[in-house]
């Protein structure tokens, strides 16, 4: 399970997980799928109003919940690696469902990742507003509580190549 604030680097070091031979599952493909199907473009606004929406309709594991059957499916086959866990309560979902959880957490400054969403170019990410209130939201769903929980962290304070190359040795070092 990676977690990690928005920008921190966790793409990269799902690309490693991915070039080790695991599956990598997105949470927030699960919210931005409820986006579209609910017909709204992919705006800083619309994807932050629909997760809290989704959790305050359906719980507040509901993005953990709808990725189970796939977890299990794939687990058969491979490690997984879950991408973007956000709060406590999805963390203690899947450890529910699924043994041994190994949590991984990936961490920048601020500034750094302010920078990095500005030019990723995801319809999420919008301007500095935006990215205040991204981070206020999701620092309030408990993301230091899961960070705190982390087996490994990786500070991201350098290049992508680096970035890249300490995920791979962490990623080794957790037996993936």
């Amino acid at each position: 399970m990676l977690c990690g604030p928005p920008g921190s680097g966790k793409g990269v070091v799902s690309r490693s997980a991915a070039a080790r031979g695991m599956v990598v599952l997105s949470l927030g493909d699960v919210v931005r799928a409820e986006v579209a199907a609910r017909g709204l473009d992919e705006s800083p606004e619309n994807v932050g109003s629909t997760a809290l929406s989704m959790r305050e309709e359906y719980g507040e594991d509901i993005v953990v919940v709808r990725l189970l059957d796939k977890i299990h499916e794939t687990l058969a086959d491979a490690d997984i690696l879950i991408d973007g866990m956000r709060q406590p309560e999805e963390m203690e979902s899947l450890k529910q469902h699924i043994p041994n959880v190994t949590v991984l957490a990936v961490s920048a400054t601020e500034d750094s990742r302010s920078g990095w969403l500005s030019s990723r170019g995801r319809g999420e990410d919008g301007d500095n507003s935006d990215f205040s209130q991204r981070e206020d939201r999701e620092w309030r769903w408990g993301l230091d509580v899961l960070m705190a929980q982390a087996d490994a962290m990786i500070v991201n304070d350098g290049s992508l190549e680096r970035l890249s190359t300490h995920s791979d040795e962490i990623l080794k070092n957790l037996g993936f």
